[in-house]
């Protein structure tokens, strides 16, 4: 995988930027390894099991004949926490852990999201 860390770096602060003080955490890591690439608040035990779930839910899926997972799935969970993986490819995933009460879905979806995606596609060399 050929990948410009420095541009990841600037994603990551454009999602803070974006997000403010929604953002709890985020890390853009290498789905085989496990390696966080760029990161904000890193987070390297969910790295490990956020890869592991999205491997489960991913044959999961297919196992139950139901389409592939595309983008991305959120979890909305308590005490005002949620948090989405982006798949960025096959490589690369990514974890947003976010206070719910303080980021806009809206937000997130329309503007943070298509930013990281499209941001992730120019980084790699």
């Amino acid at each position: 995988m050929n990948i410009d860390i420095e541009k990841l770096d600037v994603l990551v602060q454009e999602l803070k930027t974006t997000l403010k003080e929604g953002l709890l955490s985020t890390d853009i890591f290498d789905r085989t390894t496990g390696l966080s690439l760029a990161s904000f608040n890193q987070q390297p035990t969910a790295v490990a099991l956020f890869t592991e779930v999205t491997n489960v839910i991913t044959s999961t899926l297919a196992d139950s004949g139901f389409p592939n997972l595309k983008r991305y799935y959120l979890v909305d969970m308590e005490n005002d926490h949620s948090v989405m993986i982006v798949r960025h490819g096959n490589d690369l995933l990514q974890g947003i852990l976010m206070n719910s009460q303080k980021v806009n879905i809206g937000i997130l979806l329309s503007v943070a999201l298509p930013k990281m995606l499209a941001g992730i596609e120019k980084a790699r060399t």
